[in-house]
């Protein structure tokens, strides 16, 4: 019986170091696991915040498209309300056409240059000739001989122009 005792006393003695042990181990378990679930966590966010970027990206983008999908549709129209603009001058009937046409075109994002007077700019000009003019300041806009356009605030033909000299 002794013995027993002493059998049971020191697995009494083990029992503590055991618990010691294992409760450093589950310690450190817990830890990694509360490092692992940060990292996790900071990807998540990353890959959030990423997801984020890429949708805002492709809303612009959408707009964007949007915005300009009638450019080539109303380009390929100018030689028309060119032609339209000339025969307005000549018949009631035309006149009508010609700016129904243009509004149209308007609601699309279309903007006529009104130029003459202007100081000549090559970023919305293309001069032509000059022209000699005592009422105008040399290098202003004298006469428009083809309509220049915006197109949703960008150029999309220059104006054709006269330039004033002295």
């Amino acid at each position: 019986m002794a013995e027993d005792a002493d059998v049971v006393s020191k697995e009494n003695q083990n029992e503590p170091s055991e618990a010691k042990s294992e409760l450093e181990v589950l310690k450190e378990q817990i830890l990694q696991a509360q490092s692992l679930a940060e990292e996790r966590l900071e990807s998540l966010k990353r890959c959030r915040a990423d997801l984020d970027n890429l949708m805002k990206r492709s809303a612009r983008e959408k707009e964007e498209i949007v915005k300009y999908a009638s450019e080539k549709l109303v380009c390929k129209l100018l030689p028309v309300l060119d032609s339209l603009d000339q025969a307005a001058k000549h018949d009631e009937g035309t006149r009508v056409l010609y700016q129904q046409l243009l509004d149209i075109l308007k609601t699309e994002g279309l903007v006529p240059m009104d130029e003459i007077g202007k100081k000549f700019d090559p970023y919305r000009h293309e001069a032509l000739c000059s022209i000699k003019s005592e009422s105008l300041e040399e290098g202003t806009v004298a006469e428009v001989i083809q309509k220049g356009y915006l197109f949703n605030s960008h150029v999309i033909r220059f104006c054709k122009v006269a330039v004033a000299k002295r």
